[in-house]
């Protein structure tokens, strides 16, 4: 009776660790997949900040309305050194030159309304690169 007790736990602790293993590597690769496989480009800078698109990420979603990932990395305008990083998913419309901000630093933004760029060069400059194959 001892043996066969031995023997079942042998075998549940390697399932465990076969389980434990499978766990690790797939997360590991997740991390890996969603973390560097950006293409990051320079679009727009300023003398606070510096922008940038992810050219891989663009999705058409409806017409005239695309989804693009973008990071922009405020500067300090005395020293020249990023202060913060940003990274937004944003739907752009293409026909109104307007966007919304849908997930910021991967949060979603549930309340993501329509704006305009009122004048910022750095919105206008990703609105109309993204925007000029679409």
């Amino acid at each position: 009776m001892l043996e066969i007790n031995q023997k079942t736990e042998n075998k549940l602790d390697s399932l465990f660790k076969i389980i434990l293993i499978v766990l690790i590597l797939f997360f590991y690769k997740v991390n890996i997949v969603s973390g560097d496989n950006n293409n990051w480009i320079e679009i727009s800078k300023t003398s606070t900040g510096i922008q940038y698109i992810d050219n891989d990420s663009i999705q058409k979603e409806e017409k005239g309305v695309i989804e693009i990932a973008s990071k922009y990395l405020k500067v300090d305008a005395k020293t020249s050194k990023v202060i913060e990083e940003n990274i937004y998913i944003m739907d752009i419309n293409c026909l109104t030159s307007k966007f919304k901000d849908i997930s910021v630093n991967g949060k979603k933004n549930l309340t993501a309304k329509w704006e305009d760029p009122n004048g910022d060069t750095l919105i206008n400059d990703v609105i109309s690169n993204s925007c000029k194959n679409v």
